[in-house]
Order: structure tokens, then sequence, then C-alpha cells
């Protein structure tokens, strides 16, 4: 029986597993749940499935504990998070943002398999994840799909690798619209239902250029062969062209359950117990060029990609922070990618050599955008 340990349970993806791993009890042992908060959520988790420890980062009061079922054990913070990876086989780390970087360095360094849906982590820790290749597993929809087709190519014969981005609520808008452009407005995602700061993401197209960085320590793609195209409809996931002009294309559902349970059980493919999307439910698929003026996040992250270095992190930091601030309404929706270029623009700290480093950048990084913000922001809107 495979035993999983399901970092950020009761996020989406960390549920969305969930509700995976429920319909295969006789072939999964959820050997362990981790959360920031001691939510009821949370408790309702170990409560369902009984694993062998529970993890959050806030305290719980003692009734919390007390609830916990017979054979389940509470553990804090990072004694907890290592004592969970090394009870697993395979270790989801679906835990949001920078918060997700320690997990999967501790989840490699242990010599674990990784199901890695956190961005933030694929990017900062390139070398390691680079090294790591063969026991990590994408669960991102669109790099599960391009780890399906590039394992079934000759790679000598790829010619460009192409993610899709539905064009978020922007799409059709003007750069002047978008100036204007509200926090609600910006949440109103077409197709995804995800968390807050993801969701801005791929208002911005951020998410994208972080999945170009992805894509190369991923699968040892040279920047410049990786792509982003606007598909509406979200169905095709990723795309690869390869040298005689044929592409070949990973096309499913709006269901990031599919990739989670591809990655759950890799290399063997189940069934799936969630039902069947046919071919014309599927359609029409459309394709569009990407508007580089009003998806500037796009350059920056590719012009990162071409740093590389301290840049990587600060550039995590950064759209962290500048979403923060969008988010709380104290700058407008396109101050967001100029923030990160502008703290981009003022890097003047040594390339990171441990995960420690890392972190430290990405929050000199923070500060910096807090620091230019109060500078030149402060009392706009």
């Amino acid at each position: 029986m495979m035993r999983i340990a399901v970092l950020g349970s009761t996020g989406s993806v960390g549920t969305q597993t969930l509700e995976v791993v429920e319909r295969f009890p006789d072939e999964i042992d959820l050997v362990a749940l981790v959360a920031r908060r001691s939510s009821d959520r949370l408790l309702e988790q170990a409560v369902k499935f009984r694993p062998k420890i529970v993890v959050s980062y806030e305290e719980p009061d003692k009734d919390w504990i007390s609830s916990l079922p017979d054979g389940t054990e509470y553990m804090k913070g990072d004694e907890g998070l290592m004592a969970a990876i090394s009870l697993a086989d395979r270790v989801m780390n679906a835990v949001s943002g920078v918060s997700g970087i320690k997990p999967a360095y501790y989840t490699l360094k242990e010599g674990k398999t990784l199901l890695a849906s956190n961005k933030e982590s694929l990017i900062c820790l390139g070398d390691m994840v680079r090294k790591s290749r063969n026991r990590i597993i994408p669960v991102d929809s669109e790099h599960n799909a391009l780890f399906q087709i590039l394992e079934k190519v000759n790679r000598a014969e790829v010619r460009t690798v192409y993610l899709t981005a539905s064009g978020g609520p922007f799409r059709n808008w003007t750069l002047e619209e978008m100036r204007t452009a509200t926090k609600d407005q910006a949440l109103n995602h077409p197709r995804w239902n995800m968390g807050a700061k993801i969701t801005v993401d791929s208002a911005t197209l951020m998410n994208k250029g972080f999945e170009m960085l992805e894509a190369v320590n991923l699968f040892d793609l040279d920047l410049d062969t990786v792509k982003v195209i606007i598909h509406p409809q979200s169905v095709v996931h990723g795309i690869v062209e390869l040298v005689d002009g044929t592409f070949i294309m990973h096309t499913s559902a709006t269901d990031m359950r599919v990739p989670i349970l591809y990655a759950l059980f890799y290399p063997e493919r189940k069934a799936s117990p969630f039902g069947r999307s046919d071919l014309v439910s599927l359609s029409p698929i459309e394709f569009e060029p990407v508007d580089q003026e009003k998806f500037r996040a796009l350059y920056l992250a590719r012009w990162v990609g071409e740093m590389g270095g301290a840049y990587v992190p600060v550039l995590v930091g950064a759209d962290e922070e500048a979403v923060n601030l969008f988010l709380d309404e104290k700058i407008g929706f396109l101050d967001i990618v100029d923030l990160i270029e502008r703290t981009l623009s003022e890097v003047n700290i040594p390339d990171p050599e441990t995960v420690d480093d890392i972190l430290d950048a990405v929050e000199w990084a923070r500060r910096k955008v807090n620091e230019i913000y109060e500078r030149e922001y402060a009392g706009r809107l």
C-alpha cells in the first residue's frame, strides 16, 4: 500500500487530493496531514481519514487536540513536517506560495517522491529540482500534461513546448480598461476556482511566467523553446511541437483531480472514478497569441530566467508582496507588475547558495516592494 502525506491539505489542491485518496482506500494509506492553521477543516479531515499524524503551524487548543481520533498524533511546525515526510513514500506539496519552498526542499533532501503542486519551490530550488527530476511528478495541469507528452517523444525531435493560458478575466480588456480593474474583477477567473493569490497571478499571467521557469527546471529545456499561448477553453493543458511540424496535445476536462490521480499512481494509469468527458463537450478549441503589451509579466519572468541567481527568488517574493498590496486595495492592478519590475531593477544581493539564502532573498524582495510602495505609491488610490 502506498503511503501518502498531504502538505497543505486544507487548500484547493489539498482538498481535491483527499477526494482522490478517498476513492482508493485499499491502495493509499494517508499517513499525514499538514496545514498552516489548526482549523475546523483540518480537524474534520483528521477525523475522516485518521492519519498517523496531523500537523499545524498554529498551536491548537486542548479541545481541538482531544477531538483527534485514536491513533492520530498531533505535532507542531517543522518537527511535524519532517515527521510527516519521513512516514510517506510520496509527498503531495500543495502548500501555497513561498511557504511551499521548505517542504519541497525537505522532501527531496529525504529522498522521497515529490508530487509537486507548488510553483515557487520548483522555481527557487532550481539546482535541486534539476538534480532530482526522477523523483518529481508535477501536479499542476500544465506540467503534468508536458510530463506525460515528453515521456513519449524523442527529445531530440522537440522544437517548441507550449504552456496554455486561459487569458484570465482580462483577456478581452484593453490596457486602459485594465488600469481601473478592481480586486473583485481580478478574482473572477473564467475557468478555475483557486486561491486569491494564484487567481491574481492568472490575471497578470505571472503564473505562466512562473510556469515557463518551472518547465525549464523540470524538463531540462532551453528557455527559448518554452512558449505561452492563450487557450480560453482551458482543456488543452500542454502542447509539444516536433521538428516535422506535428503538434501533440494533452487534453482533459478542467478538473484538477485528473492530474492529481495521475501523479498519485504514476506510472500506473488508473480509471477515473469521477466520470468521463466526451470530445464534443470539450469543443470548440481555440488558440490566440499573448498580447505582450498587456501581459508584461511574461517578459519579466523570461528576463529573470535568463539572469538567474538572486533574481529568481526576488521575482517570487516581489510578486507575492505586490499581489498582497493589490488584494489590500493599496495599489492598482497594473501597479503589480510595475512594482515587481522596479524591485528587480534594484537587486543588489548575492546569489543564494542555500535554502535559507533563498528565503532571505524572498524576504529582501518583500521589504523592497514595501519600501518602493511607501516611497512612490502610497496614497495614490
